[in-house]
């Protein structure tokens, strides 16, 4: 099941709540998947969604609004290969009613998105609920290795975007926004963001999976950069004790290790005793111990004195 679905079908066994939050959700579907037809001399209201639950919760919020026989129908996309259903409400007198209801009467022909300030809800239960209407009719989530988190909903009319917004600053979240064929789009690319929208539009469930997949991506992430840092230091250890033990190499042939100062003579005597051995680790063994820079100074010594000695 994708992750859309499974925020869907959850949003969909939400409890309505209060009448003025389910209106809003209601408002919301029909103003993003809304539209009119006119049949046998009567008016049809109708509102495609992509899955069944999301269906049946819009015919559970029509009835709570005082439909008496929502239908639904399913379409089959041939072209696309899944299924749609089409909820609708028959009947000018009825259709009419349910508009007047939701304040939506103005709309004309067309649904449209009111763009005056009343038409936005005051409340923020309603405004939840709006949102979660919007998820519900034109909204999708994913999550990959390669792009990682993306929340995406389909605001229809370009022109409608700076409502959405609006209700989306009220919560503190600011989507990005692209228009693709004259359809504007709000989408968030930001874990945290994706993780706040499901928390206001009720989707604790997937929020609480999303959460996991983000721990477990985070420890995942943290524990490679740390095998990377490690290896990495792991070979510039190394690399720094070959050209350490190549010094010392040198110098036993050239001058002899029993020439060398004390302090020179027992670093070398260390390094090749403990070829694999840190600065600080050889700084310990020594007696009495030499710090970090103590023990970089005394191989560097001995880099001066094969540089003295002529050998390249």
């Amino acid at each position: 099941m994708s992750l859309t679905r499974q925020v869907k079908e959850e949003l969909a066994r939400l409890e309505e709540g209060p009448e003025c939050c389910g209106s809003w959700e209601l408002k919301a579907i029909l103003l993003n998947n809304g539209y009119y037809t006119f049949r046998q001399m009567e008016y049809i209201l109708s509102a495609m969604v992509d899955h069944i639950s999301v269906a049946r919760r819009l015919f559970s919020l029509l009835r709570s609004a005082g439909v008496k026989s929502p239908h639904i129908y399913r379409r089959q996309e041939v072209r696309l290969r899944r299924s749609q259903f089409v909820v609708q409400v028959h009947g000018s007198e009825q259709v009419d009613d349910l508009l007047v209801y939701l304040d939506l009467k103005e709309a004309g022909h067309f649904l449209t998105l009111p763009r005056r300030y009343a038409a936005v809800p005051r409340r923020s239960c309603c405004r939840r609920a709006f949102l979660r209407g919007v998820f519900l009719s034109g909204g999708s989530i994913s999550v990959s290795r390669r792009s990682g988190y993306h929340l995406e909903i389909n605001c229809g009319n370009p022109d409608d975007v700076g409502v959405y917004q609006q209700l989306l600053r009220s919560f503190h979240l600011a989507p990005l926004v692209r228009v693709r064929n004259d359809t504007a789009y709000l989408y968030f690319k930001n874990a945290e963001a994706v993780a706040d929208f499901l928390r206001i539009i009720g989707a604790g469930s997937a929020l609480l999976q999303l959460e996991s997949q983000r721990v477990v991506k985070s420890m995942r992430n943290r524990v490679n950069r740390l095998v990377n840092c490690e290896t990495a230091n792991l070979g510039k250890v190394v690399a720094s004790a070959q050209q350490q033990l190549d010094l010392i190499d040198e110098l036993d042939r050239t001058i002899g290790l029993n020439n060398l100062s004390s302090p020179l003579r027992d670093i070398s005597l260390l390094r090749l005793k403990y070829p694999e051995a840190s600065f600080k680790e050889l700084g310990e063994l020594l007696n009495p111990p030499v710090t970090k820079s103590g023990v970089s100074h005394r191989f560097r010594q001995l880099g001066q004195l094969v540089r003295k000695t002529g050998t390249p």
